[in-house]
């Protein structure tokens, strides 16, 4: 026995066994009890969560209170133009100008003389002879003179009468204006007028008919019609200022 000891002894620790199988569940233990206090302990704080989901819209609140004024912000860019607005309504007349310019002065006499006595009545008598004739505005061959011009002026006739009496005329597009009756005896027959003309109005003289034809010339006698324009109208009456 002494020998099988030693033998135990010196021997070496064999492994572990295999598990056992769990036992049955023992029986329940007493109730617990509480001391004279029950304070909860408070626990260490934890770490923040990770965070939720975002809620759902809520309601429109109440329209808050009128701000105050901002400041003027930068200039904008300029926009495009935009359509033509309706036309407006025409204006009130503006005042007189000051006159203008100076034109040039327009200017138009003549003087004719008598070629043939006892010339044809009842139409303007031809004065052929041309004494004078600025801007060719007289006629010889007709006995007419046209107006160039608007304006004021003068006309005049000097004429030798014999052979039989002379009535004679100054018409004005075809209406007598003056006329003169003189006698048969040797004599003169004198007449000058002043006439507001339009231009490309008609002026002459003109015998009635031929037993009043007694219109003359000769060597020693002259039956001459002159005229001339003594100024033209304004386009503008003059402004004081």
């Amino acid at each position: 026995c002494l020998l099988l000891s030693s033998v135990l002894i010196t021997a070496s620790k064999g492994e572990p066994g295999l598990e056992g199988p769990t036992g049955e569940q023992g029986p329940k233990g007493d109730d617990g009890q509480c001391p004279e206090t029950c304070e909860p302990i408070p626990g260490q704080a934890g770490e923040p969560g990770l965070p939720g989901p975002d809620g759902a819209q809520g309601a429109q609140g109440q329209t808050g209170e009128k701000g105050e004024k901002g400041n003027l912000g930068p200039t904008g860019e300029q926009g495009t133009t935009g359509a033509t607005g309706p036309k407006g309504d025409q204006g009130d007349m503006g005042m007189t100008g000051m006159p203008g310019p100076c034109s040039p002065t327009v200017q138009s006499t003549f003087s004719a003389a008598l070629l043939t006595s006892l010339p044809q009545p009842s139409r303007p008598v031809p004065f052929k002879r041309v004494i004078y004739n600025l801007n060719q505005n007289y006629n010889p061959d007709n006995g007419v003179y046209t107006a160039p011009v608007n304006g004021t002026y003068v006309f005049s006739y000097h004429l030798q009468v014999a052979t039989r009496a002379l009535k004679v005329g100054l018409f004005h597009n075809f209406e007598a204006v003056v006329r003169t009756t003189t006698p048969v005896e040797m004599n003169t027959a004198s007449q000058q007028v002043v006439l507001s003309l339009s231009q490309g109005d008609w002026v002459w003289v003109q015998v009635k008919d031929v037993t009043t034809n007694g219109m003359y010339t000769g060597s020693e006698a002259s039956s001459t019609f002159s005229g001339f324009l003594l100024y033209p109208d304004r386009l503008w009456p003059i402004t004081n200022f």
